[in-house]
């Protein structure tokens, strides 16, 4: 039986919990809340991988006594092991176009995400913690990367920070929307796993940033994020909030270096 530790149905939690759902694959959900660190605990599956890899917070696999960490490469690992889904977009070329979504996305677009939810939902749940054993908290994540994401957003990033990442979305989500055909998908004529990776974190900019994704800028992104969202395997996974508010739920996330 597959285990999935995620939290709340966001970013990139939200990504394996709509792969499970769309493979109609049974698992066991392991719901935390990384604001309390329980992701920290004793009891929390790890290996090196998943301490090391850039989403840091999760989510996790656990298949048998394997061990499996970043959202992409569980959607891939899902559509593998599931390949009555037909997850993946098609042939070979298709699937590499799949692959080079998920870095762009990763790389380019959930720094930005992560950084503007961060600072507009997580500082302030952070901010409401007893100081002294916040930082306690903090003072022990490792490696030193991770430990400065999650104290970059108690200091509070800089509003220099997040104007930068704002200016760059509009070029990033040009990329989207010049990329979608009316109708269509990212990676080829099927639904596949680059359209879950890019809804997960495209779909909270309408909230996020309402000013670079509306109607006029970007209709074939918001007609995608329409058809997505309406999918009975998105609406399930939706469904396993605990909060009812799971666009609140953000953590430091990728390459936190990015902020500096």
């Amino acid at each position: 039986m597959l285990e999935l530790y995620h939290w709340e149905p966001n970013i990139h939690f939200l990504k394996p919990l709509v792969a499970l759902e769309e493979a109609q694959v049974p698992f066991t959900a392991r719901y935390f809340d990384p604001t309390s660190f329980e992701q920290f605990s004793p009891s929390f599956p790890q290996n090196t991988e998943s301490a090391l890899q850039l989403e840091r917070e999760g989510p996790v696999l656990v298949d048998g006594v394997t061990v499996l960490s970043s959202s992409f490469f569980l959607l891939e690992y899902i559509a593998d092991a599931y390949p009555a889904a037909n997850l993946y977009p098609g042939g070979s070329y298709d699937n590499y176009r799949a692959r080079a979504w998920g870095q762009f996305t990763a790389l380019q677009l959930a720094p930005i995400v992560c950084a503007l939810g961060s600072a507009r939902y997580l500082a302030p749940i952070l901010k409401s913690r007893e100081p002294g054993l916040l930082q306690a908290h903090i003072e022990r994540i490792e490696p030193v990367e991770r430990r400065a994401a999650w104290q970059a957003v108690v200091q509070g990033l800089s509003p220099s920070t997040l104007e930068g990442a704002r200016m760059r979305l509009a070029a990033i989500l040009k990329r989207y929307e010049d990329a979608l055909p009316a109708g269509g998908w990212l990676a080829g004529s099927r639904y596949s796993i680059a359209d879950i990776d890019a809804y997960a974190m495209l779909d909270p900019l309408t909230d996020l940033a309402p000013e670079a994704l509306h109607e006029r800028a970007t209709p074939r992104i918001l007609e995608f994020l329409s058809r997505v969202r309406a999918r009975k395997a998105v609406q399930a996974a939706l469904a396993r909030t605990r909060t009812g508010k799971p666009r609140e739920a953000y953590v430091p996330g990728a390459e936190p270096s990015r902020w500096g």
